[in-house]
Parts: structure tokens; sequence; C-alpha cells
């Protein structure tokens, strides 16, 4: 199949090369019918980006009462494992999203993933005990209406 081939709606990106007459075994079939829904890969697009993020800044917290300077100190921070864990977490956040755009229109996709930042958010609230302010939280709040705004069905007329 050609690249320019593959239209919205496509499962493409999740097909194997497999051989004529040959059957695909049951679990690929299990992981298609899954994973071949634009919100499935969506949501795991958006838990394992938050989650990513989340392990690269504990991992950099971690490293911050380093006793090195300079390159040393970048290095050292970037060698933190759980900032490793956190790009290794995001990058398949990121193949998530390539699964869930092959799907949907990005148009469609790339506004709800602001939902990211209330994640973000709300969880360093929660684990790094980071403060919310008042014009923060309204930020957030925002966000969610204008989520809601954009997701909001037109009674029949768009039907």
């Amino acid at each position: 199949m050609k690249t320019h081939d593959l239209e919205i709606g496509s499962t493409a990106l999740l097909d194997s090369p497999v051989e004529s007459g040959s059957v695909q075994p049951a679990a690929n079939s299990v992981f298609r019918a899954i994973i071949g829904r634009w919100w499935v890969a969506f949501s795991a697009s958006s838990l394992f980006v938050v989650s990513g993020h989340l392990l690269i800044k504990a991992g950099l917290n971690a490293a911050t009462a380093s006793q090195y300077v300079g390159f040393a100190r970048v290095v050292h921070s970037v060698l933190q494992v759980e900032v490793i864990a956190g790009l290794l977490i995001y990058f398949l956040g990121s193949v998530c999203w390539m699964i869930a755009v092959a799907q949907r229109e990005i148009s469609f996709l790339y506004p709800l993933s602001s939902i990211n930042y209330v994640l973000v958010v709300v969880t360093s609230y929660v684990l790094f005990s980071e403060a919310v302010s008042l014009q923060r939280a309204s930020g957030v709040a925002v966000i969610v209406l204008g989520m809601a705004l954009m997701n909001r069905r037109a009674g029949t007329a768009s039907a």
C-alpha cells in the first residue's frame, strides 16, 4: 500500500504485511479492534504523554540537588532513570497519536489534546505539591469550556 492511498479513518498504520492466504493471529485482531478506535488511541496518547512529562519532571527534580555544574549537570539530568523512562513513555504517546491522527482529522484531535494541560496541572498539584493559583485554575477552566464548546453537537442540523 502506498502512502498516498491512506484515507482518514483508515487503520492501515496497524496493518502488518501478511502473505496471501495466511491468517492473522487472534491476538493481532483483538489489538487492531481496540487500538483501531480513534478514541482509544487518543486516550492512550494523552495518558502516555502526560505520564512521560511527569516522569521527566520527577527525574529533573531529583537531579537538581546534584553537585554537578555546567554540561556535566545536563548530562547527569538526562541520564536520570525517570527522565529516560519519561522520554520512552512520551514516545509511546507519539505512536498512539499517529494512530489516532490516521483515523480522524487533526483539526478535530489537536484541540482535544489540550486535555493534556488539564491533566498535567491536576497531577502536578497532587504529585509535586505545585501551587495552582486562582488565575491558573481559571485558565484550566477556560480550556475545559473550550473543549466542551468545540465538541458540542449542534442539534439535528449536523446529523
